[in-house]
């Protein structure tokens, strides 16, 4: 089942970096996005989408679950349980206005 997160406004100016890399790449990358507890419902290939400026605007699709990775990009480490997500991410034709939260919720397919 698709589930749905926030990008906190600290992570959007390294979001910005991370699309950057992988529009150089011009192929396929990964990306981790941090989780305090393990989306039992969630399974290979469904969506993770992300709110950001009110609106889900995009998707990535789900590849598995990553313990402590460090990003290629930024060279942090995401200490804990992470999703792995394909990139690079899908815009939605048309964005849904929803609010910012913490954690993650599950939610209907869209487009």
């Amino acid at each position: 089942m698709d589930i749905v997160v926030t990008i906190p406004k600290s992570e959007e100016a390294n979001i910005v970096i991370e699309d950057e890399f992988v529009a150089k790449l011009k192929g396929h990358a990964v990306q981790f996005w941090s989780v305090f507890k393990k989306p039992k419902d969630l399974t290979i290939g469904d969506r993770v989408y992300f709110v950001e400026h009110g609106h889900i605007s995009c998707y990535h699709e789900f590849i598995g679950f990553i313990y402590d990775p460090v990003c290629e990009v930024t060279g942090r480490v995401w200490h804990g349980l992470n999703l792995l997500l394909n990139c690079p991410q899908v815009k939605l034709k048309n964005p849904v206005e929803h609010t910012g939260f913490q954690g993650f919720r599950y939610i209907e397919r869209m487009e």
